[in-house]
């Protein structure tokens, strides 16, 4: 009975120490970080989280000991200063936290960046940063040559061999929860990105995958490589609802060049992304969706109506529906869907003009669906009451299916680089040409934008802008097939590609291609291995395999 006692004092004093602990800590933060008397509190901070650092050093976080030379750089102390900075590189904290060092160092760190012994710190700190990098990508490079991406197709002379052997490849690596990845941006630039998968992820079975697109691109710094915080704070309900739903995240990294929104140089970082995953992750290709907030909405708009094949469909919230690289061709929509979220207290889109679209989008049997909060900011994913918006996106996602397939397809460009849309694309414009009388612009007037005052008070104006900008001129094509026989109209356009898979013809009978009512093209399809090969290659897609491509001009 004594020893019971015992047993029980000894446990409510350590609950008690370790409550203790915890408000400590929680008082050291909020005095290294107070706004009055900061050099004061900056060393009573200090002092209170070096006592920690003694007694409970296992509870001692990255962080912390960040903190510690925070508050050294307050009371410009460099010895201790520098003391626990080396400690942030020579102890085993996550590696992957350590380029924050740098990434705050213009603030925190401004008097300690004066100091001699900073350029040795930074190059140590930086070789480390560098041998994380080289470890990530060499992971990433084994993972890869353990699935699709080692897949050896050398041996298979026969292209109806070559299509089934990759429709039925599942072969794919065991993998952690967390996986940090890299693509090539250019010749000497990279990017990363984080991938979070579902504790139910088995690689024998595909799984559906969500990208998510940050907002705020303009002020965004690609980052050293990825980390997990990409899924914390506003993207918090992400995380929790793609858990429960067994949904696979994604988030790439962007800054100001290079991006989904402005400018063409970062556009294809989502599907560069997604052919690089595909290699080690077994990826449901017919159930990859996009999502983002602010800008990363506009991104994933900006993917529906200008390279939408890879993906089954795409989400938003808080968006401004426009390409800002060239024409908003909104019939483009016809072949999948955007799910809106909108608030009605928001300056970025209108909230009357998001009405009109949705409007326009019904009358011209578009799948535009936008769900109104009312009562929220632009800052939406901040508060508690988003998170039904995100659990509703969920919901709708695990009932949606890319069709890539489509008896009826209609595309607009103005720029043949994203001229495909599934089987069909656009080659080559002849923009002297005058339009067909069906290939018209569609557009509608904003009357009233929200914005904030120098109170900070939101109030509205009056304007009269176009909704969309067109900045060049653009071709046109309506598509549809059945029993073999493809029918074409062509506005604006002197070159197109027909792609054909055996989910679409009978490869047993010729096609016959009819543009603009003539006969074009009749033949017998074939399964080419080389173009099989090749063009798999370029998206590493399994579902919507393309075994010839019929090439006319016009």
């Amino acid at each position: 009975m004594k020893n019971y006692i015992l047993i029980l004092l000894l446990i409510v004093v350590a609950t008690g120490y370790s409550q203790d602990y915890e408000k400590n800590f929680q008082v050291a933060d909020s005095l290294v970080y107070a706004k009055t008397d900061t050099i004061a509190n900056a060393r009573k901070g200090y002092e209170l989280y070096r006592e920690l650092y003694v007694e409970v050093p296992e509870k001692v976080s990255f962080w912390h000991v960040f903190d510690m030379a925070y508050a050294a750089n307050k009371f410009n102390d460099p010895e201790t200063g520098f003391y626990w900075l080396n400690k942030l590189v020579d102890e085993k904290y996550k590696e992957e936290d350590l380029s924050v060092i740098f990434k705050y160092a213009k603030d925190d760190f401004y008097q300690l960046q004066e100091a001699p012994k900073w350029g040795i710190f930074q190059e140590k700190a930086e070789r480390k940063i560098k041998a994380y990098q080289t470890k990530l990508k060499s992971q990433q490079e084994k993972w890869m040559q353990k699935g699709l991406g080692s897949a050896n197709y050398a041996s298979l002379s026969d292209g109806k061999d070559l299509y089934h052997a990759i429709r039925d490849f599942e072969d794919y690596p065991n993998l952690p929860s967390a996986v940090f990845g890299f693509i090539q941006l250019n010749d000497t630039l990279d990017n990363n990105f984080f991938v979070r998968l579902p504790k139910s992820y088995n690689p024998k079975q595909p799984s559906k995958l969500l990208f998510f697109l940050n907002g705020a691109v303009r002020h965004q710094q690609i980052p050293a490589y990825p980390n997990t915080s990409l899924e914390e704070g506003w993207q918090r309900f992400y995380k929790q609802y793609a858990e429960e739903n067994n949904v696979i995240m994604v988030y790439p990294n962007s800054n100001k060049k290079f991006n989904w929104m402005l400018g063409d140089q970062g556009f294809g970082m989502v599907t560069d992304i997604l052919k690089t995953i595909k290699q080690f992750i077994n990826i449901d290709d017919d159930a990859v969706f996009v999502t983002g907030h602010s800008n990363g909405a506009t991104g994933s708009f900006n993917l529906l109506v200008k390279n939408p094949s890879a993906f089954a469909g795409f989400y938003g919230m808080n968006t401004e529906p426009k390409v800002y690289t060239g024409g908003t061709f909104l019939k483009n929509m016809n072949e999948r869907w955007f799910y809106n979220i909108s608030t009605d207290e928001d300056y970025y889109f209108p909230p009357k003009a998001n009405d009109t679209l949705v409007k326009l989008a019904k009358k011209l049997g578009l799948n535009y669906d936008d769900h109104r909060y009312n009562g929220f900011p632009h800052w939406f994913p901040q508060f508690p009451e988003s998170e039904e918006s995100i659990k509703n996106s969920f919901k709708d996602l695990k009932s949606q299916k890319r069709n890539s397939f489509s008896n009826h397809l209609y595309w607009e460009t103005d720029d043949v680089k994203n001229g495909k849309i599934d089987w069909l694309a656009i080659k080559k414009l002849d923009t002297l040409q005058p339009k067909k009388q069906w290939h018209q612009e569609v557009n509608f007037t904003i009357h009233e934008k929200k914005y904030y005052d120098e109170q900070d008070s939101l109030r509205t104006k009056k304007v009269k802008e176009r909704a969309f900008d067109f900045p060049r001129k653009s071709g046109a094509v309506k598509a549809n097939y059945k029993d073999n026989v493809f029918r074409l109209k062509t506005s604006r356009v002197s070159e197109l590609s027909i792609f054909i898979s055996p989910e679409m013809v009978n490869m047993n009978q010729p096609i016959s291609i009819y543009v603009n009512g003539e006969l074009r093209y009749q033949k017998k399809p074939t399964y080419n291995r080389d173009f099989i090969l090749k063009n798999f290659k370029k998206t590493y897609d399994r579902k919507a395999i393309w075994v010839q491509e019929v090439r006319l001009e016009l």
